[in-house]
């Protein structure tokens, strides 16, 4: 069997994964790059890639490459946007931050700031902190490429055929797997976790919903809330409920520490990812 997960970094696309390739005998699970790298002779195989423009990964080129290629079954992986917001800006310096530490310091400082008084700094402006060209960022601008992302996920979702399983986040987090589990004609492994050798520390940070609820403001629920309410219709979410946590919390460990901690992991999974690289290539000659 030959499957097929596909969804926006930091919507559980990687933990879903490894739930389903441990369900299958034989498999093997295969995360990134560009579709259509890792094909093989597999008995069973899992296939998880991630829609992100900047890299190069549009739709266009996911529409291109299912036209050419045949998926036993087909998932759409879904996170509510603002949890999503939350995690991939947390995330922003997974490969490091050389020639950006000016830029990195000033938004690890607006973070500790804003896990000393959750109130005193809106997200929209920790988001400002995390552009590629140039920062801090317009505000505008920062509304604008939120919007011009689930622009496009809202038409390619709307788009999806039959054949294809729209699965959430939340979903996976409760252990709800029966619906998935008739599409898929196996039992998925709930319990199965992001093995250790993969970097799961880099990938997994809190496997919590509704975290977005700390982090914004009155003043963010204003302006993502138009960017967001389409998307959140179309896969189910609740768009009216938008209250904010009466005490908002948000934990250094989660936050602050989990940025370090990406920081201090580059020069690991550096190592990591070349060894995986020439196992690869060492099993392809050898086969």
């Amino acid at each position: 069997m030959k499957v097929m997960i596909l969804g926006l970094g930091k919507s559980g696309t990687t933990a879903l994964l490894y739930k389903l390739a441990a369900g299958l005998p034989d498999c093997e699970a295969f995360s990134g790059g560009k579709p259509g790298k890792y094909n093989g002779n597999y008995t069973n195989a899992i296939y998880k890639h991630t829609y992100e423009e900047r890299k190069g990964k549009g739709f266009d080129l996911y529409r291109e490459h299912l036209q050419q290629a045949h998926y036993d079954r087909k998932i759409w992986m879904a996170r509510d946007p603002r949890d999503v917001a939350v995690s991939r800006m947390l995330y922003r310096w997974n490969r490091g931050c050389v020639n950006h530490r000016r830029q990195y310091r000033a938004h690890l400082d607006l973070v500790i700031r804003k896990e000393a008084d959750p109130r005193s700094v809106p997200f929209y402006e920790i988001c400002r902190y995390t552009g590629r060209h140039g920062w801090p960022d317009d505000v505008q601008a920062v509304v604008d490429e939120e919007a011009a992302r689930y622009r496009r996920m809202h038409e390619f979702v709307s788009n999806l055929g039959s054949d294809w399983f729209r699965f959430s986040y939340e979903a996976m987090l409760d252990g709800d797997f029966n619906g998935l589990n008739d599409y898929l004609g196996f039992e998925v492994q709930g319990d199965r976790e992001v093995p250790d050798s993969t970097g799961k520390a880099k990938v997994v940070r809190k496997k919590a919903s509704g975290d977005w609820r700390h982090w914004f403001t009155a003043a963010d629920v204003e302006l993502f809330r138009p960017v967001y309410t389409p998307y959140m219709q179309l896969m189910g979410y609740d768009s009216e409920d938008w209250e904010l946590s009466p005490s908002p919390l948000i934990e250094p460990e989660y936050a602050s520490g989990y940025m370090q901690n990406l920081i201090q992991r580059v020069p690991l999974d550096t190592a990591r990812r070349l060894k995986g690289q020439a196992q690869r290539l060492f099993s392809r000659r050898a086969g």
